[in-house]
């Protein structure tokens, strides 16, 4: 069995450098296409207009998608000089979980998921949520969580992700 769309979930965090890593060695084996997906959390935000409540001007996410977008480019300039010919960039303003694991995945055919394991604490993960374990449990394909290096080598997670809440 070969996968053949590969996505990545990129955050620019150590996690999903080192999910992105794993991923390229991947597609590389198997000559697959790699999708590289950054989702900018964002929805509905309260505003001052006349019902209190509604959507937001969404070109408040303009730099953040401007500065993901530009991690993407150097990622797939990287994913290319690895050999992997096929690399697709997007960057969504949504939220994380549904676009990584349900809503991408489904409109493009996607064979295998690439996430990094996150470091929050059992009350970070209650808050905030997992991610990682929503995916493994909503999307309609595989996927493979990182936790070590690209050399498989286990890295400290509390050291190498998001504070401590």
């Amino acid at each position: 069995m070969s996968y053949q769309k590969i996505l990545v979930g990129i955050d620019g965090s150590k996690q999903s450098d080192m999910a992105f890593d794993k991923a390229v060695e991947t597609a590389r084996q198997n000559n697959s296409e790699l999708f590289l997906l950054s989702v900018i959390n964002g929805g509905k935000i309260p505003n001052g207009g006349p019902n209190g409540y509604g959507f937001i001007d969404r070109g408040i996410y303009q730099p953040a998608i401007d500065a993901m977008k530009k991690k993407l480019a150097e990622y797939e300039q990287k994913a290319k000089q690895a050999g992997i010919e096929s690399v697709t960039t997007e960057v969504e303003v949504g939220n994380a979980k549904l676009e990584l694991a349900e809503n991408y995945p489904s409109k493009n055919d996607i064979d295998l998921i690439v996430i990094g394991a996150t470091g929050l604490n059992v009350v970070g993960r209650l808050i905030v949520g997992s991610t990682a374990a929503y995916t493994i449990r909503e999307a309609p394909c595989d996927v493979t969580v990182v936790k070590t290096d690209k050399n498989n080598r286990k890295v400290d997670l509390k050291k190498n992700s998001y504070p401590e809440i």
